[in-house]
């Protein structure tokens, strides 16, 4: 995705997805974000308004039960983006996720906070999958702290690239270093991706890859972008924690 398309206080992000062999190396190296600073360092505690959080209605979550954005009025969302089968960054970033849960588990933030996750492939995925991909990392599809959320692919385009201002697009897992590399590039980099083991992948033997941007956010109360991390799989749970406490001290600013 090209600069042009990003809210301006928002860097370029990484991608992610299945089947990019020729960007996969042991390790993740890539361009850290604005809101990380040199050393990924958590967001400052006084938080701008980046942007409105987008509104939607009768998305499905990954038990086949509708939600809607206003469900989440009152709390601070942890919002990231997910294709079940990939097998790069977001196993990373649903692990560091559930680490996060935990860590909020006993604690009086446990109420006001709710990770939310929208998946990237629409057309090709949807609640059993997505659900499998939650079990696989340590996360009860039951637990109502977690919403993973699907819809048509023109109500997903939505709300991620309009309203998120996060680009993907499905491309042919054809095994093509350049076609790969133009499909990285395409929006908004070609960071080198750690291959990271997916069972349901494995299974699913898809032949198309879903390539989108490595970014998770942080919504606060009101429904408004506070934090923009363009490197999710390089947040742990202590940093997300620090900077979900950062929010909630902002949030009436």
């Amino acid at each position: 995705m090209t600069s042009s398309n990003r809210a301006p206080q928002v860097a370029g992000g990484r991608i992610a997805g299945f089947g990019l062999a020729a960007l996969l190396v042991a390790a993740a190296a890539g361009v850290t974000g604005w809101w990380l600073g040199r050393h990924h360092a958590a967001p400052r505690t006084t938080l701008p308004v980046l942007f409105k959080a987008p509104q939607y209605r009768d998305l499905i979550n990954q038990n086949g039960a509708h939600v809607a954005s206003d469900r989440f009025d009152g709390k601070v969302q942890v919002v990231t983006f997910l294709f079940p089968y990939c097998n790069t960054f977001c196993p990373v970033v649903a692990t560091h996720l559930v680490g996060f849960e935990n860590m909020l588990a006993g604690t009086p933030l446990a109420r006001r906070v709710e990770v939310v996750a929208f998946d990237v492939d629409p057309g090709g995925s949807g609640p059993r999958q997505m659900r499998a991909f939650l079990q696989e990392y340590g996360w009860n599809p039951a637990s109502p702290r977690w919403q993973y959320l699907s819809g048509t692919p023109a109500q997903i385009r939505r709300v991620v690239t309009q309203g998120y201002h996060v680009d993907y697009q499905k491309v042919g897992d054809t095994g093509s270093s350049d076609a790969q590399a133009s499909a990285a590039l395409a929006v908004g980099g070609s960071d080198p991706q750690p291959i990271v083991a997916n069972p349901l992948a494995d299974a699913a033997h898809v032949d198309y890859d879903i390539t989108h941007e490595d970014v998770m956010m942080i919504v606060d109360p009101a429904g408004r972008v506070r934090a923009v991390f363009d490197q999710a799989d390089a947040v742990g749970k202590a940093q997300l924690f620090a900077a979900v406490r950062a929010v909630l001290g902002a949030a009436g600013s």
